[in-house]
């Protein structure tokens, strides 16, 4: 063998070790993560029904983005007298949603309303993303219950009746959820460090009155994961308005904070938190994701509260309060449009500077 093709051999050689190590370091990477997605709860399907249409078991059968059937919830059957409007869903290329419903359960299998129902929506063409929250208190049918809160959808009907009833009231392309309770809040927010937000005097004293000393003041402040459950749910000093505003700000400062740490703790952090965590997302829409979060890590969220509070009117009801109503048909076409970016909402902030450019 001459000089020529003995070099060439042995480039061969080490280009074929080189590619061999790639593929062995990717194939690792991937066992490994896979081995942490599967940490995650993903509960059978129709468990709030208590069997599958199928024959199969609701505890045999496992839910999926593939297998969940939204489409068989009639939000109308045997329900209230509030209907949503008529229109398909709106479906975006290249957007993806996927619903954050915060249960006010603390212990596992307790009957539990959502608390916070916040869409999260990733841009992948423009590499964005949006916090968009549901006021709680909106009244919708609920089949074979009546005219309800939405927040209750949760509690007769799990994740799938939420989301049906967003698809239908809203027209939101919602089918994919992760479902955190309590417990697990604070596991999340404890173990990541806590979370930074910005606290008016107000929320300061509130929470010093429930701590019953001077912990608190005006200004940035770093809250761990019980104190940041309590500010996620203020509302006796102002409304709910107010309360999911602090609840985007939360989910906001935690996104900043998880993107400081080193991957060693967050391996630890996955470990501890994700057994806690449900959700019907496959672990290839969770590979699809996690290949996105490079570009999002950092980046501040778009934010939005649905119904606009300036347009709603109360409706006699037979439950504790009146439940909220708006026009769902203006309200879908306005979170679609913010969803597109089309709809520029000002911030608190910006409001407050323009009117006073104004003045």
């Amino acid at each position: 063998m001459n000089d020529k093709k003995f070099k060439q051999t042995r480039i061969t050689l080490i280009v074929g070790i080189v590619i061999a190590a790639i593929v062995l370091v990717v194939m690792i990477a991937a066992v490994y993560l896979n081995s942490k997605m599967n940490l995650l709860k993903r509960p059978a399907a129709n468990a709030a029904a208590g069997s599958s249409e199928s024959g199969v078991s609701a505890e045999d059968e496992i839910l999926s983005f593939g297998n969940i059937d939204l489409d068989s919830i009639d939000v109308m059957e045997n329900g209230g007298t509030i209907e949503p409007p008529e229109g398909d869903v709106n479906v975006n290329d290249g957007i993806t949603n996927i619903l954050l419903i915060g249960s006010d359960e603390r212990e596992e299998n307790e009957n539990s309303r959502a608390d916070s129902m916040m869409l999260v929506s990733i841009d992948s063409r423009k590499n964005t993303w949006k916090l968009v929250s549901f006021e709680r208190g909106v009244g919708v049918s609920i089949p074979n219950v009546g005219d309800d809160w939405l927040t209750h959808t949760y509690a007769y009907g799990g994740a799938p009746l939420v989301m049906k009833t967003l698809q239908e009231y809203y027209k939101v392309d919602v089918s994919r959820y992760v479902k955190v309770d309590f417990s697990a809040f604070e596991t999340v927010i404890t173990d990541i460090g806590g979370v930074v937000v910005n606290m008016s005097e107000i929320e300061a004293n509130y929470l010093n009155q429930i701590a019953g000393e001077e912990k608190w003041t005006e200004g940035p402040a770093r809250l761990d994961g019980p104190t940041a459950l309590v500010y996620a749910r203020i509302r006796h000093i102002d409304s709910d308005w107010e309360r999911v505003e602090r609840q985007r700000e939360v989910v906001q400062a935690a996104a900043d904070q998880v993107s400081t740490l080193s991957w060693s703790k967050i391996n630890l952090i996955l470990d501890h938190v994700l057994p806690q965590i449900e959700t019907n997302l496959t672990n290839a829409e969770l590979w699809q994701l996690l290949f996105r979060m490079p570009a999002l890590m950092g980046t501040e969220a778009d934010q939005l509260t649905v119904p606009d509070r300036d347009k709603i009117w109360t409706i006699s009801s037979t439950i504790e309060s009146s439940l909220i109503g708006c026009d769902f048909e203006a309200e879908a076409e306005r979170l679609n449009s913010f969803l597109l970016g089309e709809l520029v909402v000002e911030t608190e902030d910006e409001a407050a500077s323009s009117a006073s450019l104004e003045q």
